[in-house]
């Protein structure tokens, strides 16, 4: 995630950049609040993203396959009936 908020940033600052050459310095009252805001969401959320890691891990941990339930919702709903058995139910 660090490498694409990097990209991201470095675009925009060469964008902001061409158009300063372009257009003017008044480019500047779009282009720097513009790249301070990627900034600010980028920094969310990469701390929005240790919370969840830790929460992914934890759940990991305590996970154990050993005690998972057979079955679920639709166990034994497509069981094939052996071929010879009574079908009707009788």
């Amino acid at each position: 995630m660090v490498r694409l908020g990097g990209a991201v940033i470095a675009m925009e600052l060469a964008a902001l950049g061409v158009a300063y050459v372009g257009f003017g310095w008044l480019v500047l009252l779009v282009g720097v609040p513009v790249v301070l805001g990627t900034v600010l969401v980028l920094a969310f959320v990469g701390m929005s993203e240790k919370p969840r890691q830790l929460l992914h891990e934890h759940r990991a941990q305590r996970w154990d396959p050993r005690q998972a339930v057979a079955g679920g919702l639709m166990s034994g709903f497509f069981t094939p009936v052996p071929s010879g058995e009574d079908r009707s139910g009788r």
